[in-house]
């Protein structure tokens, strides 16, 4: 079984407690991401900050200049370890109906995103089949 840390494309693209939405939505616009997670000094995730949550700040008025976090998610985020398997952080998504987990060591610092884009990839199709419909049905 494929574990989460294959998916891991680059180091993640991250902002401080600090940064705007204008930050964020460069960072976004810059690196075609559809999340910043927001760390703290330690690098650990405080929140994270989606495409979704900029088009609903926007909506209800929220300046370019407000806290990312303000706009964002906090607190009971989504979480893998990279050794975790695929199938276990998809089930996760899916229940939470999120597009982003984010993958953290065992201190918590974060060391990655993985996005449902990674996962259409035909190599986590084949370890979710796998785990689905193992052993093979006999023909």
């Amino acid at each position: 079984m494929d574990k989460v840390g294959a998916f891991v494309k680059r180091p993640p693209l991250t902002a401080t407690q600090e940064a705007t939405l204008l930050d964020v939505v460069k960072i976004m616009a810059t690196h075609n991401i559809g999340l910043v997670a927001v760390v703290d000094e330690a690098g650990r995730p405080l929140g994270v900050v989606s495409e979704r949550d900029v088009i609903r700040a926007l909506a209800r008025g929220v300046q370019l200049s407000a806290k990312a976090i303000d706009v964002g998610t906090r607190g009971n985020l989504l979480t893998a370890k990279a050794d975790d398997d695929i199938y276990s952080a998809i089930k996760k998504m899916r229940e939470r109906g999120t597009r982003h987990i984010l993958v953290v060591d065992d201190a918590g610092k974060l060391v990655g995103v993985v996005s449902i884009r990674d996962l259409i990839e035909d190599r986590a199709l084949k370890s979710i089949g796998d785990r689905v419909w193992w052993p093979p049905p006999e023909e």
